[in-house]
């Protein structure tokens, strides 16, 4: 019977034949990433160019100390109370209908076209004239519209 082998020699590979197979593997990946490559030098470029990198060099050098500037700038009432109105208005601006806000916009940018030329044409209105102006289409779909919002904030307000 054989005898179990008792040790296990590892093949020592030559330094000069492993660096010349690691330089051999890392030629074939640049060759094979060679459009990246070029982009990736490019842009390093440019962020040269524009002093980037040595912010960012700084930046990382001195991280701890910028962070405790950032964190203690971050913490004072102004600057918190302005994050968190922020994040309180994307979230209401995440809330509103965009399609029903386009509409919206679109009538209340004629009505400014409107009211400017009322102002520049000079007329005054009198009582007698906003009760005559009623009778007008344009005019009560405007009211009837604007009533029905007053109703729906109205109703909004109530529920609270």
């Amino acid at each position: 019977m054989a005898s179990p082998i008792q040790k296990i020699e590892r093949m020592k590979i030559d330094p000069e034949v492993q660096k010349q197979q690691e330089t051999d593997q890392l030629l074939s990946a640049l060759l094979d990433n060679k459009e990246a490559i070029l982009s990736l030098i490019d842009i390093v470029d440019k962020l040269q160019d524009r002093g980037i990198l040595d912010l960012l060099n700084a930046l990382f050098g001195q991280g701890d100390k910028v962070l405790a500037i950032a964190a203690r700038e971050l913490n004072k009432p102004g600057i918190s109370n302005t994050l968190d109105h922020t994040m309180n208005l994307a979230q209401m601006v995440g809330n509103l209908e965009v399609q029903k806000l386009k509409g919206l916009i679109d009538h209340v940018n004629a009505g400014i076209d409107e009211a400017e030329k009322q102002v520049n044409s000079g007329e005054k209105t009198s009582l007698f004239d906003l009760i005559k102006v009623l009778k007008d289409p344009d005019v009560n779909r405007a009211v009837t519209a604007l009533v029905g919002f007053l109703k729906g904030a109205g109703k909004i307000q109530g529920a609270e």
